[in-house]
């Protein structure tokens, strides 16, 4: 496992920054964006009282941030040609302490799918969804359920746009996309949410509702699974199930192989720790055992500090993962 590699520093990240860096969102998304920084991003007064307990009032936007350059993940693993498909889920907190967070995910992710394509090859097949930890409301009309994949953001902090359908028509990013601008739009799910995040619920609901349309097959059998959880509190949901239950339901989706299951969670490892602020209250990210727990029940399963200022060595360590199960794993069929 790996545990708390950086410190929490004061030069958080702007998606707009990000967006710019990568070249932008598509033609469509940028308007909508630009549209919603001349007015407010979304009415939320249907999930105002959702915002955490600890916030407050919100006071000026938290979104403005000083992103610098994309993470470097150094040295990679050798190369590999055994793993033809990837599906890359990300289960991203979109409660009301979550901005700096969101936009620290979103700047490390160009250097980490560069990182895998490198690894896997430029042929590798991928998919990559977004699931939000409650029910979100700002997603495509029909879609707002949990465990729906994000197409279209919306609340305060949130890129405010309609980032999908994606390139090939479906609710999830593939490689035809600009896959870092398209996530960058996609990631950005704000902080307008339920306090009582339920990632697991969001996790093993997307993985049994095979078929939805709001889903569509996003998990194939022949892929290798990554899934990037992201939170800065426990499980508020699932009270019925344990870790235990989690893992087996995860790997039950994976005809149970667990070994083609990469899990990292970016979670709260101690209290009183660097996500203190405005935003998180006195002890900043809640501990989160259960979610520890959980992750390292994989193989493959990285444990990282959310409020880490850099989430490079933690992708890092994901990769690593990534190359030695696929240099030894032909997928199945």
């Amino acid at each position: 496992m790996v545990w708390g590699l950086a410190a929490c520093g004061d030069d958080r990240r702007a998606v707009g920054d990000l967006i710019a860096a990568t070249g932008g969102i598509d033609d469509d998304a940028s308007s909508s964006s630009a549209a919603s920084q001349d007015t407010e991003a979304r009415d939320t007064t249907d999930t105002g009282a959702a915002h955490d307990a600890e916030g407050g009032d919100p006071g000026p936007s938290p979104v403005q941030f000083d992103l610098g350059g994309v993470p470097d993940l150094g040295e990679l693993p050798p190369p590999s040609t055994h793993c033809e498909a990837v599906d890359l889920l990300f289960v991203i907190d979109d409660s009301y302490s979550m901005a700096d967070e969101q936009a620290n995910l979103v700047a490390s992710f160009p250097a980490f799918i560069a990182g895998i394509t490198e690894l896997l090859g430029a042929t590798t097949d991928y998919r990559v969804g977004v699931i939000t930890t409650d029910d979100y409301v700002f997603n495509a009309p029909g879609c707002t359920r949990l465990g729906d994949l994000v197409t279209q953001t919306g609340g305060e902090a949130s890129s405010a746009a309609s980032c999908g359908p994606f390139a090939e028509g479906q609710p999830f990013m593939t490689d035809a996309d600009d896959l870092a601008a398209s996530f960058s739009c996609a990631a950005a799910v704000g902080i307008s949410g339920a306090s009582d995040e339920k990632p697991m619920e969001a996790l093993t609901t997307l993985l049994a509702r095979h078929g939805s349309p709001c889903n569509a097959d996003f998990v194939r059998d022949d892929a290798v699974l990554v899934i990037v959880l992201i939170t800065d509190e426990e499980d508020d949901g699932d009270s019925d199930r344990d870790p235990a239950d989690w893992h087996d339901a995860v790997v039950a989706a994976k005809d149970g192989d667990a070994s083609r299951v990469m899990m990292l969670s970016l979670i709260g490892l101690d209290e009183p720790n660097a996500c203190a602020g405005p935003w998180d209250g006195a002890t900043g990210a809640e501990y989160a055992p259960r979610l520890a727990e959980f992750t390292e029940r994989f193989g493959h399963g990285v444990v990282g500090d959310v409020c880490a200022a850099d989430y490079g060595p933690y992708f890092a360590a994901l990769l690593a993962d990534v190359a030695s199960e696929c240099a030894n794993n032909n997928p199945p069929g």
